[in-house]
C-alpha cells in the first residue's frame, strides 16, 4: 500500500516498528489512565470493598453486597467499552488495509451513518463479511476476557498497580516524617489513604483483611469533612511529583511521539501509525489537523499562473490564488464550432456512470496496444462510437474516482476534494461560494438544469446543486412522478417484476426518454419566444446516468429478457467472468438508451440546436471484482469522452484529441465554444480550453484516486504517487494498461527531477483545494483557515 519493493528494507521496517510501538505505548497509557481514574472514583464512592463479612450486621452486609455488585458492574462495563474503543479502530484499520487498501478513520463511520439508506448497494463480498464478523467476534471475546479479569481479579485494581510507585517511593523518602509514616499504616477507614503504599497494598501482601472494630455501621462523614481530612493527610511533595509524572506521561511523551512521527519519513510514519491514537488526536482532542504523518503540502501554492494555461486570458485576484476573472481565450485552434450569438445553442452534458475509455473500440483504436479487446473487433458501446466519430473524441480523458468527485471536476473545473471518505458535496456545503458551468451559463442568460435518475439524498446532492447554480433539480422522485404521469409506468413497476428502478435510482431507459421530452418541450418554447420577438433563453443541462452502477445486475425486465450481443471474448477465462459479462451487458444497455436519445434528438431537429458533451463520470474494473476495482487504476480513472455538435464542426468532425485532458478542462472548453460573457466570468479552476491546439505532452493533468494513489498524466505517460511517501511509479498508459513495467528507474536524473516537480505541484494544488473547501474561501484572494 505504501512504497515499492525497493522500500522494503530492514531499516524502514525497524523504524516503522519502533515508531508504532511508541504510539501503541502512548495509546495504552491513555487507556490505563482512564481505567485508573474509574478505579479511583469507585474506591472513593464505594470504599475499598472489604470482603470480611463475619462481624457485619445485616444492614451493613446488604449495603456492602449492593456496593460490590455495583462496583463490579461498573468495572466490567467500562473496562469492556474502553478496551473496544482502543482496539476496534486498530482492528478496523488492519481490515481496511488488507481488504480495501485504505486506512480506517471515523469519517468512514460518519459517511456510513449519513448514507445508511445506500449501504445495501455498496459492494461487499461474502469473504469480506466473514472476515469482518470473525474479527469482530474475536475482538469482543478478548474484550470480555479483559473486562472479566479487571472485575474479578483483585490484582487488576489499578489503584494497587501504579507504574511509578517504586520511583515515587524512592523520591519521597526524604519528605516523609514520623507522623507521615503513621498516616501510611492501615486504618479503619481505608479510603482515607491513596498513596502507593495504601492499605490495600498492605492487605494484598499479608493476605489478611482489616476487620472493623465495631459491630455497627461506622458513621460516614460528610463530603466536606472527608475532603478536609484528606487534604490534611496529603503528602504535598509526593503529590507534586505525581503530577509531574502524570504530565510527562500524558502530555510531554505524546507530544514528543507526535513530533517524532511528523519528523520521520512519510513511509515510516504511515506504516507505523496507530489509527486509534491518530483519530484521538485529530478528531476527538483536535490537537493536530495532520495527524501522525509529515506535512508535504500545506494547502498553499506559490504561483497560481503555473496551473493556468497560457491560452486563457485572465486577471488573478492574488498571485497565490486560483480565483480569477476569465475574459477570453487565444491561440491556434484544434477545432472550431460555429456558434451564432443571436441564437445560442443549448448545451447538454451527459455523465455516464462507470464509463471507462476501453469500452469503446473507437477510442482504443484498431492497434489496441494493451490488447484490451483480446483480438475482438467489436465494441461494447456501438452508439457512443457512432456519435463520437461524428464529433470530437477524447481518448486520453481522465477523471478522479468517484461520482460525487466528478461533479467538482466536470462541472466546477477543480481538482476534487482529497479524501477517501468525504467529497466536495458532502453536507451540501451551501455556505461555500462556488463558480463553474452553471454560473458561466447563467451569466450568458441560460436556464440551468440538473437531472439524474439517482436519489439526490446521496451525498447531499439535493442540497449542494441548488445552492451552487442550478435552477432546477430532477432526481429519482421527480423522474418517477413524471414517468407515472407521462409514460404510463405504474407504482408497482418500480420495485415489482418490471424492475424499472434499482437501489440507486430509475433506470436509464426511463430517464433518457423523459430527458428527450424535456429538450423537445424546451426547444419548442424557445422557438415560440423567438417567433414572438423575445430573446431565446437557451438551456444548460447536466445529466448523470445510473443504471451501470456496480453490481451491474439490476436491469429492467424487458432488457433482461432481450437477446444481447456476445461479449464472451472479453470475459472467457477470467476470474470474474460473470461480473465482466454483467458489466458489459449493462454498459450496452445504457449505450443503447443513449443511442435512442441521440437518434430521437436528431430526428426532432434538436441536435442542430444543441451541443452535447458525453463523458464517463469515472471508470470501473469488473475484472478485479466489485470489492476493490480501484486496484486496476487505469480502468477506474481513464474515461470515455466525446463532444457532438451536429452541423457545426465542419472539417473537424471525427477529430481525436490525443493529448492528456481531464474533466476539469470542459468548463473552459465550453466557455471558449459558446463565448465568454461580455464582462468575463469568475472561476477558480485549473482546466484549459481543448478548442485550442497545444503540443502533445506539453501539459500535465491531475487524476486522483484517493483509495489507491494520486497521479499525473503527461502525454501518454502517467506517474502514480502517494499523498506523502516518496515512492513513484511511471507507466505508458497506451502500451501498459495494467501497469506492469515501471519506467521511472530508467529515466535520466533530469527527467526524474522533472516528474518529481510535477508530483510536488500535484500535491500542492490538491491540498490547495482541500484547504479552500474547508476554509470556505474558494472564491477569495486569501484564505486564513
Amino acid at each position: 500500500m505504501y512504497g515499492t519493493e525497493e522500500d522494503m528494507a530492514a531499516g524502514v521496517g525497524l523504524s516503522a516498528l519502533g515508531l508504532g510501538m511508541l504510539e501503541d505505548f502512548v495509546c495504552a497509557t491513555y487507556l490505563v489512565t482512564t481505567l485508573w481514574l474509574i478505579d479511583f472514583i469507585l474506591s472513593r464512592a464505594l470504599g475499598a470493598g472489604s470482603s470480611d463479612t463475619d462481624s457485619m450486621t445485616v444492614h451493613t452486609f446488604v449495603k456492602w453486597k449492593q456496593q460490590r455488585i455495583l462496583r463490579r458492574v461498573v468495572t466490567f462495563v467500562t473496562s469492556w467499552m474502553l478496551f473496544l474503543a482502543m482496539t476496534a479502530p486498530f482492528a478496523a484499520d488492519m481490515l481496511f488495509v488488507r481488504l480495501r487498501r485504505m486506512r480506517f478513520t471515523f469519517e468512514v463511520v460518519a459517511m456510513a451513518i449519513a448514507e445508511r439508506d445506500m449501504i445495501s448497494s455498496v459492494p461487499i463480498s461474502n469473504s469480506e463479511y466473514r472476515e469482518a464478523y470473525l474479527t469482530g467476534t474475536v475482538l469482543i471475546i478478548i474484550a470480555v476476557f479483559f473486562a472479566a479479569v479487571r472485575t474479578w481479579a483483585s490484582w487488576a485494581d489499578l489503584m494497587r498497580w501504579n507504574p511509578v510507585c517504586e520511583l515515587l517511593d524512592i523520591v519521597s523518602i526524604p519528605f516523609r516524617s514520623t507522623k507521615d509514616q503513621e498516616l501510611w499504616t492501615p486504618k479503619e477507614v481505608p479510603e482515607a489513604s491513596d498513596s502507593c503504599d495504601d492499605v490495600n497494598e498492605g492487605l494484598l501482601e499479608s493476605g489478611k483483611p482489616v476487620q472493623y472494630a465495631q459491630t455497627v455501621t461506622p458513621k460516614r462523614g460528610t463530603v466536606l469533612e472527608r475532603l478536609t481530612i484528606w487534604l490534611r493527610n496529603v503528602d504535598w511533595p509526593l503529590r507534586a511529583l505525581q503530577l509531574v509524572v502524570a504530565v510527562l506521561a500524558l502530555v510531554v511523551l505524546p507530544v514528543i511521539v507526535l513530533a517524532t512521527s511528523q519528523a520521520c519519513s512519510p513511509l515510516v510514519a504511515n506504516v507505523g501509525m496507530n489509527t486509534t491514537l491518530n483519530e484521538l488526536f485529530m478528531r476527538a482532542l483536535r490537537i493536530t489537523e495532520d495527524g501522525f504523518v509529515p506535512v508535504v503540502a500545506n494547502g498553499t501554492i506559490e504561483r497560481a499562473s503555473a496551473y493556468i494555461h497560457k491560452t486563457e486570458n485572465y486577471s488573478l485576484s492574488a498571485g497565490d490564488s486560483l480565483y480569477r476573472k476569465t475574459t477570453g481565450f487565444q491561440g491556434d485552434l484544434a477545432f472550431n464550432i460555429t456558434v451564432d450569438d443571436t441564437n445560442p445553442p443549448n448545451v447538454v452534458v451527459i455523465a455516464v456512470e462507470s464509463f471507462r475509455f476501453h469500452d469503446s473500440h473507437y477510442l482504443v483504436g484498431d492497434e489496441d496496444p494493451s490488447n484490451l479487446f483480446k483480438g475482438w473487433n467489436g465494441t461494447v458501446v456501438p452508439n457512443f462510437d457512432k456519435w463520437a466519430k461524428r464529433g470530437v473524441a477524447f481518448p486520453n480523458l481522465w477523471s478522479s474516482w468517484k461520482t460525487s468527485r466528478s461533479v467538482a471536476s466536470l462541472v466546477y473545473a477543480q481538482v476534487p476534494y482529497d479524501s477517501t471518505e468525504s467529497t466536495d458535496m458532502k453536507g451540501g456545503r451551501a455556505d461555500v461560494e462556488l463558480s463553474g458551468m452553471p454560473q458561466l451559463f447563467k451569466g450568458k442568460g441560460y436556464e440551468t438544469f440538473f437531472t439524474t435518475g439517482c436519489q439526490t439524498v446521496y451525498d447531499d446532492w439535493g442540497v449542494f446543486l441548488p445552492a451552487h447554480g442550478f435552477d432546477t433539480l430532477w432526481g429519482r422522485e421527480e423522474f418517477k412522478k413524471l414517468a407515472q404521469s407521462d409514460l404510463g409506468i405504474s407504482k408497482e413497476d418500480w420495485s415489482g417484476s418490471a424492475h424499472r428502478e434499482s437501489n440507486w435510482g430509475v433506470h436509464d431507459d426511463v430517464s433518457f426518454e423523459l430527458l428527450g421530452d424535456l429538450l423537445i418541450n424546451k426547444t419548442k418554447d424557445q422557438a415560440d419566444r423567438m417567433a414572438a420577438g423575445e430573446n431565446k433563453q437557451p438551456l444548460f443541462l447536466t445529466h448523470y446516468t445510473i443504471s451501470s452502477h456496480v453490481n451491474y445486475l439490476s436491469r429492467p425486465k424487458w432488457y433482461a429478457d432481450e437477446e444481447k450481443p456476445d461479449f464472451s471474448a472479453l470475459y472467457e477465462g477470467e476470474k470474474y467472468a460473470d461480473n465482466i459479462k454483467a458489466y458489459a451487458e449493462i454498459r450496452y444497455f445504457t449505450d443503447m438508451e443513449l443511442g435512442k436519445f441521440m437518434d430521437r434528438m436528431e430526428t426532432e431537429g434538436i441536435l442542430n440546436d444543441t451541443i452535447v458533451l458525453i463523458v464517463g463520470d469515472h471508470g470501473q474494473a469488473p475484472e478485479f471484482g466489485n470489492d476493490t476495482p480501484q486496484l486496476r487504476d487505469l480502468s477506474c480513472t481513464r474515461v470515455a469522452g466525446a463532444l457532438i455538435a451536429e452541423g457545426r464542426l465542419g472539417k473537424y468532425a471525427g477529430l481525436k484529441i490525443e493529448d492528456a485532458v481531464e474533466q476539469y478542462d470542459m468548463l473552459n472548453t465550453l466557455a471558449d465554444i459558446t463565448g465568454v460573457p461580455k464582462d468575463g466570468f469568475y472561476q477558480d479552476g485549473v482546466g484549459r480550453s481543448l478548442k485550442r491546439s497545444v503540443t502533445l505532452g506539453e501539459r500535465v493533468v491531475y487524476s486522483n484516486n484517493p483509495n489507491v494513489k494520486n497521479s499525473i498524466v503527461r502525454g501518454h505517460e502517467r506517474l502514480r504517487y502517494d499523498r506523502s511517501t516518496s515512492s513513484v511509479l511511471l507507466h505508458n498508459v497506451y502500451t501498459d494498461h495494467d501497469m506492469k513495467n515501471d519506467l521511472f528507474p530508467e529515466l535520466t536524473t533530469e527527467k526524474k527531477n522533472q516528474w518529481l516537480e510535477f508530483r510536488d505541484q500535484g500535491r500542492q494544488v490538491t491540498a490547495y483545494y482541500k484547504k479552500r473547501w474547508e476554509g470556505k474561501c474558494l472564491l477569495a484572494a486569501t484564505c486564513d483557515s
